[in-house]
């Protein structure tokens, strides 16, 4: 199915006959509903040259290669005022290392084979929104893809990018960075007017991110919050500013990611429940020949983690200066993110900023760290040489909060059976090293897009604390068919 439905894109996508476009299959049903077959592939190369690890029996693995598919089928049925849809996935990955460092090595990990395959229900929702008796109001139940932040993505260009890229799912995501992805189980509710937005969420996380099997849910996790958002106007232009809180509890059995000995977190059987408080705001303001704009981004944290009294923070300042009217339209972009850090693994209380359920290679696209105890100063430029190209480049100076706390990596709970976040000891070094990357995106079509990453890092105390090598290779191409 996949391979058939490749031709037939790149054929379109070569050709200018209007006979090869895809775009929506669609067709009347029952009651003045609408019918609407979806389809989605992206096709994926990975390469891997992680850190050299140091001598050991057994060695693992550090250089290797990888392929992956993801396919997905959605039938949706809308008559105003509801909408339901149903999406079947299908995810391949071959060619993955034994024991092994890096992403190839997480799916191994997970499920012991180099080659992996498995169908399941990805999404099934159904939904009231628009209705004459109350349009400000949109329910949602069922399985589902929740992205934190996305309550108000606003019509202003430059916002939304900022919206989609730089406050989405930092902390609860769909982690379709992975070639499986994350669902929720669970309901929303939003008032949305011209002015304001509110939404509250309850969500259980399914199975899936590194584990191929996928869709069941993690009863042991439950997960709920509430967002009020100001959206821009004419009393607040260019602007969107938003509260948030949520609420995270964890009752499952397995051993904590920490800076404690291995021998308490095996002991420590307690469950955790965590809140968090935040906000942030957005403004976009038009300066001299271009437009400049701002994003603050800010929480606290209290709760139990585990037997330990939690407090922590996160915070992340960023401003640039976009030239939208110059050839390239050159958007420069700098920024501090910085999340907290433990400092004293015996004191009964625990300092690191918990990244809860996030999308963490949106963040960090090099994904060897995460905003955990973490603090990364960046430059980024971003480019359209064209309509249909876009390219990103960014530099990243990383460091770690404590020294006495851990690098951390990893996009949160993804089975039942793993804490799903991983650390390695910082052994009193502050400095993780520099990550110097490169993303470009071609889009010849509506419905096919060809996507290029590369990250080298080189890496600093921290690094040389935990490998034998100093340096790392990423990246990886992928094809997307969606329509």
């Amino acid at each position: 199915m996949a391979a058939a439905l490749w031709a037939i894109a790149l054929a379109a996508a070569a050709s200018d006959a209007r006979a090869f476009a895809l775009g929506p299959v669609e067709t009347d049903g029952p009651a003045d509903s609408k019918i609407r077959l979806e389809i989605y592939d992206r096709v994926r190369g990975e390469f891997v040259d992680w850190f050299n690890p140091k001598p050991g029996n057994p060695q693992p693995i550090y250089r290797y290669n990888f392929f992956a598919n993801k396919f997905q089928l959605g039938v949706r049925i809308k008559r105003d005022p509801v909408e339901a849809f149903a999406q079947l996935q299908h995810s391949l990955l071959d060619d993955l290392p034994g024991a092994a460092q890096g992403p190839g090595g997480l799916y191994f990990a997970n499920t012991h084979d180099t080659f992996q395959e498995q169908a399941f229900l990805r999404q099934g929702w159904a939904r009231l929104k628009g209705a004459s008796f109350a349009p400000g109001l949109a329910l949602l139940g069922g399985r589902f893809l929740y992205r934190d932040g996305t309550e108000v993505v606003p019509k202003d260009r430059a916002l939304a990018w900022i919206v989609n890229t730089r406050v989405a799912e930092r902390l609860i995501g769909p982690f379709d960075y992975t070639n499986i992805g994350r669902s929720f189980d669970g309901g929303t509710a939003a008032w949305d007017d011209d002015l304001w937005n509110a939404a509250a969420f309850y969500l259980r996380p399914d199975t899936g991110g590194y584990e191929i099997n996928a869709g069941h849910a993690i009863a042991q996790i439950n997960v709920a919050g509430a967002s009020a958002s100001l959206k821009p106007s004419e009393a607040f232009p260019g602007s969107l500013a938003r509260l948030f809180a949520i609420y995270y509890a964890d009752s499952r059995n397995v051993v904590w990611v920490d800076n404690r000995p291995l021998e308490d977190r095996k002991a420590d059987h307690d469950s955790s429940l965590i809140w968090t408080l935040g906000t942030d705001f957005m403004h976009v303001e038009p300066i001299g020949p271009g437009q400049a704009d701002v994003l603050l981004w800010g929480l606290g944290q209290f709760g139990h983690w585990q037997s330990l009294d939690h407090r922590a923070w996160a915070f992340a300042a960023e401003g640039g200066y976009q030239l939208p009217d110059v050839p390239w339209q050159p958007w420069m972009r700098v920024g501090f993110d910085m999340g907290s850090g433990d400092d004293d693994p015996n004191d009964g209380l625990h300092t690191t900023f918990f990244q809860i359920l996030p999308t963490a290679r949106i963040y960090a696209q090099f994904p060897f760290y995460n905003m955990m105890d973490n603090q990364d100063a960046f430059a980024q430029i971003l480019l359209w040489p064209a309509k249909e190209w876009h390219v990103r480049s960014d530099v990243h100076v990383l460091r770690v909060s404590d020294e006495q706390d851990l690098l951390y990596s990893g996009g949160g709970a993804n089975k039942g059976d793993a804490f799903g976040f991983s650390g390695l000891p910082a052994n009193g070094n502050r400095d993780v090293g520099v990550l110097l990357d490169l993303a470009v995106s071609w889009k010849p079509r509506d419905f096919f897009t060809l996507y290029a990453y590369y990250g080298h890092v080189f890496g600093d105390g921290v690094i040389s604390a935990n490998y034998e090598g100093k340096s790392a290779n990423y990246g990886y191409l992928e094809g997307t068919i969606s329509f």
